[in-house]
């Protein structure tokens, strides 16, 4: 299994010059983005592969603190600041192009639930895909709507289309029908205000006759780090 971990959005690209990124955000002196390499780490991946602004590297000697984890962590540079996940995700294609299976993972997100128990999930169920949802209808996520049978019927980007929100953990069961379905969604010129996500991108899998399943986790297992107030949160008040 491939891992990637995206961390080279416009956040990367628009920080004030005295600001960290918020994936090195701490809690109890764990940064969020050690924490969730050693999540992902305990699912023993074939390689984490970790997409950064090349500023961000170079600046935060990124290269170095991942080397301290684990050899199978691996960096891509993001020269600049790209239209959006879908496409940062793309620049990792020689490594995901393939019949292995795929997580894609937000880096200022983090679910505080066992990786490992949610591979097995999808992994036992009749599906191509699946995401991670909870419930909120708050219009900054990614929804989808879910059918009778259980699966993903429709996906849309910072639009309450249901109260399934998704919570950036999204799996292939193999990497190339994520890479077909950014690159089909990319040539339909699918965007959400001139940006290309992730989570529309399974509107190609299911145009393809392929089944996207959920895994709903609640609302307080997910940790969003969108805002000083969620800053706040993690780095704060958990550590009462």
């Amino acid at each position: 299994m491939n891992i990637i971990l995206l961390a080279a959005g416009l956040e990367a690209f628009s920080r004030k010059a005295d600001e960290y990124p918020l994936y090195l955000s701490e809690r109890n002196g764990v940064s969020l983005l050690e924490s969730l390499l050693r999540k992902c780490l305990r699912t023993s991946p074939d390689r984490v592969i970790c997409l950064f602004s090349a500023e961000d590297i170079s600046r935060f000697k990124l290269d170095n603190m991942l080397r301290q984890l684990d050899g199978a962590v691996k960096l891509v540079s993001v020269p600049s600041l790209t239209a959006g996940a879908a496409c940062s995700a793309l620049l990792a294609s020689e490594f995901i192009d393939n019949d292995s299976e795929l997580l894609m993972l937000n880096a200022n997100e983090l679910l505080e639930a066992e990786l490992g128990e949610i591979l097995t999930d999808f992994r036992t169920r009749p599906c191509d895909a699946g995401v991670v949802t909870f419930s909120s209808l708050h219009p900054r996520y990614s929804f989808v709507r879910v059918d009778e049978a259980g699966y993903v019927s429709e996906a849309a980007e910072k639009n309450p289309i249901s109260n399934h929100a998704v919570a950036g953990f999204y799996w292939f069961r193999h990497g190339r029908h994520f890479v077909e379905a950014a690159k089909s969604m990319i040539r339909k010129d699918a965007h959400s205000n001139g940006v290309f996500y992730v989570t529309p991108s399974l509107n190609e899998m299911i145009l393809a006759g392929k089944r996207v399943s959920t895994y709903s986790v609640l609302p307080a297992s997910y940790l969003p780090l969108k805002s000083s107030a969620h800053i706040h949160k993690f780095e704060v008040l958990s550590e009462r």
